[in-house]
């Protein structure tokens, strides 16, 4: 004779659920041939038995038990920053560069460096050929010795002449000579200064021509102005390169170090003072953030598509000397920041007000008087008053909906620092406090984009519909 283990089921509101009756399943064993079976066996089908009584327990518990689950969509107030800042793009230049080529067009006889290389001040880069230029050197430095001579010839000409003017006089005063003798002797004189005058002149003029030569002779050998990497290297031994030929530049150098040139829209050139810090990014290291400082601030404007840009300089820090010259950059001016502050979404703010404009008349009245506390008299003045966001002592007034027991409640709070995507909360919400961003209905799913966003350190775009600026805005420009 066979029991069988019954199953009752019940229904509920249409579901079905399944229950096992413990009692009735140990009855059902001891009946059966289990009883025979070994000691072993029987453990293995009564372990069998209570798992598939708690599995059925726990479904039922979960049919049963009362829903967590809720319409809206929260997050918790947390500690964040909140950076204000200006948005712009830029390029990484040099902090100091130099375009190097031969003055005078001869052949280049060495090229000591490549593309790449890192170089010292004072190092040798290339080298031309000096045949020439020595020859003229040379024949400069004879020709001022000859000079030389020729002043010496003249300054005892002047001399002798002098001495001759004076006797001429004294001769003449005692009736020894006649008149045109003496001016015989004094126009000898003032002949022999001039003869002196232009000696010294032509000296001069040779002397220069020396130190021409001797320049040109020095610019035969390019030598590094400082300390730097090589751009570019246009030539080769072998080539003629010169002033007058096609590619005048034969090596280009540039620093290390770094600086961005970006144009800043005149609608925020006034909120940038030098000395603010600057946080920038490159496409190349997407991950990285680098620091900077505002240098200097161009008083002259540029005008790009008919808006006004002012470039700003910007200081660079890469001891590692990862960015590269000519690197596009996304800067951020910051214009305020604040550290470690209680912060929500906007979401959270922009969400409550739609919901409490959507309430009847009624239920406002009744949200309004729920729970302000922690918020200060001012602001609640400020709300009485329906001054929508007037600025009060320390920040704004805004409303919230906080969840408490599964229900939306209005909070007043005091806003501070806004970075465009979260806002500081300065009175009236704790941290951990759940507020409410959206609704979790499908209509309402993309205003939950913000639920997160709060523990984020975003900046604030400064851009401005129909205005360049910020990201997308002109190309980077510099001074």
């Amino acid at each position: 004779m066979s029991d069988t283990i019954k199953t009752p089921i019940e229904t509920d509101n249409g579901s079905v659920q399944a229950r096992l009756d413990i009692n009735n399943l140990e009855k059902a064993l001891k009946k059966r041939d289990i009883q025979g079976t070994s000691r072993r066996k029987k453990m293995v089908w009564l372990l069998i038995i209570l798992l598939i009584a708690a599995a059925a327990g726990f479904g039922v518990y979960k049919k049963f038990a009362p829903s967590e689950s809720s319409e809206f969509l929260t997050t918790v107030v947390t500690k964040s920053t909140i950076t204000n800042s200006i948005e712009a793009t830029g390029t990484l230049n040099p902090v100091k560069s130099s375009e190097m080529g031969f003055k005078n067009d001869d052949t280049i006889t060495a090229i000591n460096v490549a593309v790449g290389d890192h170089v010292k001040t004072g190092q040798v880069l290339a080298q031309q050929e000096t045949t020439t230029l020595q020859t003229s050197l040379q024949q400069a430095q004879s020709t001022v010795e000859q000079d030389q001579l020729s002043v010496k010839t003249s300054s005892l000409n002047l001399e002798s002449n002098r001495r001759t003017w004076e006797r001429q006089q004294k001769l003449f005063e005692s009736g020894a000579i006649s008149q045109s003798d003496l001016d015989t002797a004094q126009d000898n004189f003032k002949k022999s200064q001039l003869e002196l005058e232009t000696a010294q002149a032509k000296l001069a003029n040779d002397q220069l021509k020396v130190e021409q030569a001797r320049s040109d002779l020095s610019g035969a050998t390019l030598i590094a102005p400082f300390d730097g990497i090589i751009g570019a290297v246009n030539g080769q031994v072998g080539q003629i390169n010169g002033i007058n030929s096609s590619t005048s530049t034969l090596i280009s150098i540039i620093s290390e170090d770094l600086q961005i040139s970006a144009l800043i829209n005149e609608a925020d050139i006034s909120q940038i003072k030098v000395g603010q810090d600057v946080e920038f990014t490159t496409t190349t290291y997407s991950n990285k953030t680098f620091k900077g400082k505002v240098l200097r601030i161009s008083p002259q404007a540029q005008t790009v598509s008919n808006i006004q840009y002012y470039p700003v300089l910007i200081s660079c820090i890469d001891p590692e000397h990862q960015l590269l010259a000519g690197m596009s950059v996304s800067v951020k001016i910051v214009i305020n920041q604040k550290q470690d502050v209680a912060a929500i979404p906007m979401m959270a703010v922009t969400y409550a007000q739609s919901y409490i404009k959507s309430l009847p008349a009624g239920d406002k009245t009744n949200l309004s008087k729920t729970s302000r506390t922690g918020v200060r008299p001012d602001a609640r003045k400020a709300e009485s008053d329906d001054s929508d966001g007037s600025e009060i002592k320390g920040g704004q007034p805004g409303k919230v909906l906080v969840l408490q027991n599964n229900k939306p409640v209005i909070k007043t709070v005091v806003l501070g620092l806004s970075d465009g995507s979260n806002y500081e909360v300065i009175q009236g919400l704790k941290i951990g406090e759940k507020v409410i961003v959206g609704s979790s209905q499908a209509d309402d799913q993309s205003a939950s984009g913000g639920s997160d966003s709060s523990s984020n350190s975003n900046s604030n775009k400064s851009n401005r519909q129909n205005q360049p600026g910020g990201m997308g805005g002109p190309p980077p420009g510099g001074f």
